[in-house]
């Protein structure tokens, strides 16, 4: 087999995906050991009925030797079946548990990974890699046992019966061994080239998909099918590559096994004019040589089929060896009781940076006290949603700590940390299914607080006059709502939760006047006890703030009341003067 020392790692990767299965792997070993043995016992019982039993011409003793036969076939089929039962119990759960840990692993990871992947090709890869790692279990792989059953009884066999005969064999093996290698050189080339064409195809996909709005308002259908034919082209060109390879190999193999065979014919002819050897020993010969030089085919092809199973592996396990959010709680975690928490928070010294850009954020100093209502504004690019991204702990500070009650939030379990907090968002994501599941988020808890967060959201307005109420689907990412609906149901959704700080991350942006009221009250009512973040420009909210804080190029400028600001600060006046600032500008 031709691996590449770098690439041997792989190789007790894949064989550990295995591990689960150790005893039915170990049955099937057994089973195919067992009926390699018989296999080994066939042609001896066919050079006895040639030469003992046609050539002889003993009627019992070709009678007896083929209903021997025919049991060692019954039982070999019976083994057969034993093997299948297995494999394919474990040919459908290794795909299964790879997905399976692939989806959790995908859940798990940091919030940069998605901002810097596109999904489309992310769930391709997987797909991929998925379907060729699985490779690992098909029966060829462990069938390689056999083969090494076979090779050596075959050689024994062949010695037995002739040694010249036996060198002829072993003459045309080394160049069966050259041409295996440098094939699988070839497509191991062929099949990255594969897998990075399909990558690329995959994210120009998705790419296409999200932008089909721009595509068709300016007329881009044609220039983008003519891409999709690029593409695919690319795709096409290396896949027959690959094929033809495949096919040179199958090719390669016949022909080397036939020159084989007819060599034999040729010599055995002669030996057996010479009576040398008997004609059944000259067929036990050539089966015995079938078993040879298929065997070492078989095992050269393990390497062959590795070399589409190793690039597949290499990327799945790198992926699955990314970094999650779960690994970026201290390994010293805080016992967290929720019901104790009052929900202030505090940035000591935190600075950020994204990658090796200048700093985002630069010597963040705050403290919200329990119950405090806080406002966050700035021109775009002044770090207001980082700010929050590192509060909701997908990024974590380079520099700093941020602590909830006095205790650092990195030191919570995420799990536990994000409980505590809703987030009502401006881009927010519903999902489609129904409107009690989109309130809910799925848990049976939150159901009974359902009619009264619709209610106390404004929500239950326009659910009333649905016809299916609560059970009305909301369509993909709440398509048969409007911008307002889809608002009302998020703010439904913290109440919900419950959760003893709210974020609003610009959500207010598209708020209109109705909305703005219904916030300002709930500041005032439902609101009242619970700490709330805000990212706004409107004047009507940052009135009702106890805090307000200003953002510029990473740094705090000023903190303090609206009418403080507005007294003291002239950016922050110049910021909400020009019209309340346009209505859907995107601060961010």
């Amino acid at each position: 087999m031709f691996i590449p020392p770098n690439d041997k790692y792989l190789i007790k990767q894949l064989i550990g995906l295995l591990k689960p299965y150790k005893k039915k792997v170990l049955v099937i070993l057994v089973c195919i050991i067992i009926s390699s043995i018989a296999t080994m016992i066939m042609p001896m019982l066919g050079k006895k009925i040639m030469d003992d039993g046609l050539i002889g011409k003993n009627f019992k003793t070709v009678v007896s030797t083929v209903t021997l036969c025919f049991l060692i076939i019954i039982f070999q089929q019976l083994l057969e079946l034993l093997e299948t039962k297995y494999f394919a119990y474990i040919n459908s759960m290794l795909p299964y548990t790879l997905n399976n840990k692939a989806f959790k692993h995908l859940m798990n990871l940091k919030l940069q990974y998605f901002n810097n992947t596109n999904f489309s090709q992310t769930m391709n890869n997987i797909s991929i890699d998925i379907s060729n790692v699985s490779k690992i279990a098909d029966k060829g792989m462990f069938y390689i046992i056999t083969e090494i059953f076979k090779m050596i009884g075959g050689t024994i066999g062949l010695l037995i019966i002739d040694w010249r005969l036996t060198i002829i064999v072993f003459l045309f093996l080394p160049i069966r061994y050259i041409l295996v290698k440098s094939l699988s050189k070839k497509r191991r080339t062929s099949f990255e080239e594969y897998m990075k064409y399909n990558e690329d195809y995959s994210a120009w996909y998705g790419d296409t998909i999200r932008g089909i709005k721009e595509i068709k308002l300016w007329n881009l259908e044609r220039v983008q099918i003519s891409i999709f034919t690029k593409k695919q082209r690319n795709i096409i060109k290396t896949n027959i590559k690959l094929l033809f390879v495949d096919k040179i190999n199958e090719i390669s193999e016949s022909i080397i096994l036939q020159i084989i065979i007819n060599a034999l014919y040729i010599l055995g002819a002669h030996l057996i004019i010479q009576n040398s050897i008997t004609v059944g020993e000259l067929f036990a010969f050539i089966t015995y040589s079938v078993y040879v030089t298929t065997p070492i085919s078989s095992i050269l092809n393990i390497g062959y089929a590795l070399s589409g199973i190793l690039p597949a592996a290499k990327r799945l396990f790198n992926f699955l060896g990314m970094e999650t959010e779960s690994n970026l709680t201290d390994c010293k975690t805080i016992n967290l009781d929720a019901t104790s928490i009052k929900g202030a928070i505090t940035f000591e010294n935190v600075c950020f940076s994204y990658l090796k850009r200048e700093k985002t954020l630069t010597n963040i100093n705050f403290t919200l006290n329990k119950g405090e209502k806080l406002a966050i504004i700035g021109h775009n690019g002044s770090g207001k949603s980082t700010l929050l991204n590192l509060l909701l702990r997908f990024y974590e500070p380079q520099k700093g700590r941020i602590l909830l009650d006095n205790m650092d939030i990195s030191k919570i379990k995420l799990k536990d940390f994000r409980k505590l907090i809703s987030v009502v968002s401006q881009d927010l994501y519903l999902f489609n299914t129904s409107i009690k599941d989109n309130i809910t988020l799925f848990s049976k808890k939150n159901e009974s607080k359902m009619y009264k967060a619709a209610n106390s959201s404004g929500a239950l307005d326009f659910i009333s006059e649905l016809p299916l109420k609560f059970d009305t689907v909301v369509g993909q990412d709440g398509s048969n709502l409007s911008g307002g609906e889809k608002q009302k149901i998020a703010v439904a959704r913290a109440f919900a939760r419950d959760s003893k700080i709210i974020v609003f991350d610009e959500a207010t942006s598209n708020f209109d006047n109705e909305s703005e009221a219904l916030l300002n009250k709930l500041l005032l009512t439902n609101f009242k006890d619970k700490t709330v973040i805000i990212i706004t420009h409107k004047v009507n909210i940052l009135k009702e703030m106890d805090k307000i804080l200003l953002l510029h190029k990473g740094r705090i400028v000023d903190i303090g009341t609206h009418d403080e600001l507005l007294n003291r600060n002239t950016l922050y006046r110049d910021m909400i003067s020009i019209n309340d600032i346009t209505r859907n500008e995107d601060i961010i």
